[in-house]
């Protein structure tokens, strides 16, 4: 049976150069599982490009690769377009069979959990089809817009989801006026052993590195970056309204001064590890490695060896 390593952790944990040094090693592709990596022209901020690395990057059409290891998953959606769990298992079942099949050891590696559990069939999507043409309707209204709507379909659904989240109310929208129709089922990978590996550390030890991480990317891009995607029309999609990128608006848009803008997304990192560790807290079978330790990297090499 084959096995598929799912590499886990909250951001700033050190999954993607792991992974990438695990592949370099073990002849391996990496699979990114993370809902801001998918969007197209947002790199610096989410992640995708390592600063102050020796990686040789090449941006391809399908997949990115550095130092020649391939990483599949980014790019996969426009800032201003909805792409649920469900549509990212659709598209990441297919490759990581296909990627299997030419003999490659693959890691599933990724902050975002919703998106993890639907690969791994941990969570199955529900009885309601995506409605594309829905969703491009939903997209246009505004937040207030769209929980009004939501709490005229099911004040009780309502009170249930994410009410700040356009992507959930637009989800819920989307069950609660459907026909209740199956969706295509997912391609699952039922003779797949999927191991999981988390990497945890201390909150105060996470928060220090994702602090130094976000100066760094603000002094190196981010804000040229933020510039070039509200030029591009992109200003009011969720994705700049998202995590860091709302900060540098507020910034661009003199609503806030430049240290407020990296406090604030700092205090919106700070939480977002939180969630995610509290999130993956409920996986089970995950054998955990502290990146504290400074032999984690060559425990977790010697844990996919054996």
């Amino acid at each position: 049976m084959d096995s598929v390593y799912v590499i886990l952790g909250p951001t700033s944990s050190g999954k993607t150069s792991l992974a990438l040094e695990l592949c370099k090693k073990f002849d391996g592709a990496v699979v990114s599982a993370d809902s801001r990596q998918i969007i197209k022209g947002m790199d610096i901020g989410t992640g995708k490009v390592p600063l102050n690395s020796t990686y040789e990057i090449q941006n391809h059409v399908n997949y990115w690769t550095f130092d020649g290891v391939p990483v599949w998953g980014y790019d996969l959606a426009t800032p201003g377009e909805f792409y649920s769990a469900y549509d990212y298992a659709s598209w990441a079942l297919p490759k990581i069979s296909e990627l299997l099949e030419e003999g490659k050891n693959v890691f599933l590696v990724g902050g975002t959990g919703f998106f993890i559990d639907f690969v791994t069939g941990r969570v199955t999507p529900s009885n309601v089809p995506p409605n594309f043409k829905l969703r491009k309707e939903l997209e246009t209204l505004e937040l207030p817009e769209l929980q009004e709507k939501m709490m005229s379909l099911n004040l009780d659904a309502f009170n249930k989801v994410d009410q700040n989240n356009p992507a959930r109310l637009i989800r819920a929208i989307e069950v609660e006026v459907s026909e209740k129709k199956s969706p295509t089922p997912l391609p699952y990978l039922t003779d797949i052993n999927f191991k999981f590996l988390g990497l945890s550390g201390s909150r105060e030890v996470l928060y220090a590195r994702s602090d130094s991480w976000l100066d760094m990317v603000w002094d190196n891009g981010l804000v040229e970056e933020t510039k070039k995607l509200i030029a591009n029309g992109f200003e009011e999609t969720k994705s700049l309204n998202g995590l860091i990128y709302k900060s540098v608006r507020g910034f661009l848009n003199e609503e806030i001064t430049e240290e407020e803008a990296r406090y604030q997304a700092k205090s919106d990192i700070h939480a977002y590890i939180r969630r995610q560790q509290t999130y993956f807290k409920k996986i089970p079978d995950v054998k955990w490695f502290d990146i504290s330790d400074p032999t984690f990297a060559e425990q977790i090499e010697h844990h996919v060896q054996s």
